[in-house]
């Protein structure tokens, strides 16, 4: 939780890194130079490839364009989602009362066609968005997440402030399932609240993760995982079924598949990342979840394998390091990625098994 304690701390990790960084610089313009010219060529090496996959960016395709991350309503009544497919990596965790929320992460804004239905902003979500330096596209906010995003004077697509501006309404939905479930946006609607908000649209940026060389495959080392299923609450349980044939991991929530509304496809994964972390309650409101993301221990997922992994994060901004057994940088295979932040006393809920099993697609009941 973003509390004025965690804001404190972190104003003072700030006064001794400039601290630091001034009694490391003494004043020599060479060597500040020298680190600017490195960082701006890593920041080029990053941006040959798409830094949320890995993979070549596509033809036409803006490569300092900042990514866009959207929250999305997960309740069962709300599936089946729209825009998920097209999403380069999805972040799923709990938000209050056992309930989970998404959020998809776009690396170019024109896959946008329309995704929903969209919901408020949460801390955790915003600590994963940081480094990524994202857009962040939301209806509300939790009163820490609005603290959190003040904090870092961080520009964002708010519903409550731009309403249609940014955002459009489906009235069946919101006649059949109720309004919360009823509000959507597309790559148009997006733009006009960045133009409105004059938010930056082109900045320097984390890569998600240490991806491998494009063309080549890391083979995990651990044993076979062609299912893996946890459950995040008793509300909320996930499965993920590999795929041989297409070489992905396919979703399935609440015990069906997690198909796309548009598409009518389920959702498909390269990697999935289960990060294990120590979950409590609020205390400020006495419901809402509290993550702490300093550091923990998860799994990695790929090819029908897994290797357990641990993970690091600290600070708000600071992005999320992964790394494998030796403690080295995990090394990702490039591709489309799921990230679960589970809690860590549901662990005993995962199971994994080197069997498929198919979940069967029925209708659902809300």
């Amino acid at each position: 939780m973003f509390t004025i304690k965690k804001i404190l701390s972190l104003l003072l990790a700030m006064v001794m890194s400039l601290s630091l960084f001034t009694a490391c610089s003494g004043g020599n313009e060479d060597q500040q130079g020298d680190t600017q010219q490195g960082e701006t060529s890593t920041v080029i090496k990053q941006k040959e490839y798409n830094y949320l996959t890995g993979m070549p960016f596509a033809d036409g395709a803006d490569k300092t364009a900042r990514p866009v991350a959207v929250m999305i309503n997960n309740l069962k009544i709300a599936h089946p989602q729209s825009g998920l497919t097209n999403a380069d990596i999805i972040y799923e965790a709990v938000t209050e009362g056992g309930i989970t929320r998404l959020m998809a992460v776009y690396s170019d804004i024109e896959k946008i066609e329309k995704v929903g239905p969209v919901r408020s902003a949460r801390d955790a979500f915003i600590e994963m968005l940081l480094p990524l330096n994202a857009i962040y596209v939301h209806i509300g906010t939790s009163t820490s997440a609005e603290r959190m995003l003040n904090f870092y004077s961080y520009k964002d697509i708010d519903g409550i402030y731009l309403g249609s501006l940014a955002f459009e309404q489906n009235p069946e939905l919101a006649k059949t399932k109720g309004a919360e479930h009823s509000w959507f946006t597309n790559k148009e609607l997006i733009k006009a609240g960045i133009n409105k908000n004059g938010i930056a649209t082109k900045n320097n940026f984390y890569p998600a993760f240490d991806f491998v060389e494009y063309g080549e495959t890391k083979t995990l080392k651990g044993e076979n995982a062609n299912t893996v299923s946890y459950a995040y609450s008793n509300y909320a349980d996930v499965s993920f079924s590999y795929d041989a044939s297409a070489g992905k991991y396919l979703k399935n929530a609440f015990g069906v598949p997690h198909m796309d509304a548009d598409t009518n496809t389920q959702l498909a994964f390269d990697n999935v990342f289960v990060i294990l972390a120590d979950v409590g309650i609020q205390e400020e409101n006495g419901v809402l979840a509290d993550i702490d993301l300093t550091e923990g221990t998860g799994y990695y997922f790929y090819g029908g394998k897994y290797e357990e992994i641990t993970w690091k994060k600290g600070q708000p901004e600071e992005p999320l390091l992964l790394y494998d057994a030796d403690g080295e940088i995990l090394k990702v295979n490039t591709g489309k990625s799921y990230i679960g932040i589970l809690d860590a006393k549901q662990a005993d809920s995962m199971a994994i098994s080197e069997e498929v099993h198919t979940v069967a697609s029925v209708e659902r009941v809300q």
